[in-house]
């Protein structure tokens, strides 16, 4: 210490500091640190947990409030094509009966008192017209009545009648029944034409009924056919001298009224070209006339 003016004057200097004080200062430096660093810890934690949190809420509170954009597309109408249905032809394009009688008809081939029977109350029309002994047959797309059982002779009575209607409705491919008046005493002959690729149209004249595939007695020309082609034809058959003689009690038939229906199919191939084939079978010939009895025309 130095006087001056008789005081003493405090120097600056380090204060002399125990160890032991030095021990305890650096323990509380030491617990001092320690509780700082676990605030600062938890001070991070706690701010990161609440930071995502609030984040979170966020993000929902923007979906709830701000719904997400939506592009507006443009509305294209897609018009697709229909096809028509491809309509299911039959592997034989057959014309309907009705359409074949008329065809004959107006080439004057006469044929037997008939009419077709969709039902019950058109029967009973059809059977006071026609009368009894009467033939009724299947009528549709049925090529062959016979092998179908399509065809019923001598049916005498109405009962009989309305019985074998249901009967033949029931066969299948059967859509009317031919009713047809029934003749007897006559010879069954068959005339007929058919399209061919190099001759065109073919007449063709020979036995008739059931056996006519069987016996294969037939006299063929080409269309158009004269009058003097007819009588040829006629004569090349070998069942002509039955018809023009006689047989067994039969009287002779008209020679005329046979050429007149070959004449006629003649002149129905030659104008009429979607025709294929043309089947008058049988052909029933008297004495008198010529009847065509079932008729088949199948179309190209």
């Amino acid at each position: 210490m130095i006087r001056l003016f008789g005081r003493k004057k405090k120097t600056k200097g380090k204060r002399r500091v125990s160890k032991k004080a030095k021990k305890k200062v650096r323990k509380v430096s030491k617990i001092v640190k320690k509780t700082r660093a676990r605030r600062v810890k938890t001070k991070h934690k706690k701010s990161r947990g609440t930071v995502r949190k609030v984040k979170k809420e966020r993000i929902v509170k923007r979906k709830k409030v701000k719904p997400k954009r939506v592009r507006r597309v443009r509305e294209v109408k897609i018009v697709r094509k229909i096809e028509p249905k491809a309509v299911v032809k039959p592997v034989i394009n057959k014309m309907p009966d009705e359409n074949a009688y008329t065809l004959l008809k107006r080439y004057r081939i006469s044929t037997v008192p008939y009419s077709f029977c969709k039902d019950g109350k058109q029967l009973s029309k059809a059977l006071k017209k026609i009368g009894f002994p009467c033939v009724m047959k299947v009528s549709g797309d049925i090529i062959h009545k016979t092998d179908v059982n399509g065809v019923r002779l001598n049916v005498k009575n109405e009962e009989e009648a309305v019985k074998t209607f249901s009967e033949l409705m029931k066969i299948k491919g059967c859509k009317r029944v031919l009713v047809q008046k029934m003749i007897t005493d006559a010879y069954e002959i068959i005339v007929g034409g058919k399209r061919d690729l190099q001759f065109n149209g073919i007449v063709a004249l020979g036995a008739g009924g059931t056996f006519a595939e069987i016996l294969k007695d037939v006299s063929f020309r080409i269309a158009p056919l004269g009058r003097r082609d007819a009588e040829e034809m006629l004569s090349e058959v070998k069942f002509s001298s039955l018809l023009l003689e006689g047989f067994r009690g039969k009287g002779p038939v008209n020679k005329d009224s046979i050429i007149d229906v070959i004449l006629a199919v003649s002149r129905i191939m030659e104008r009429n070209k979607k025709i294929k084939e043309l089947d008058i079978n049988p052909l029933f010939v008297t004495t008198k006339k010529s009847f065509a009895v079932d008729v088949r025309i199948i179309l190209q």
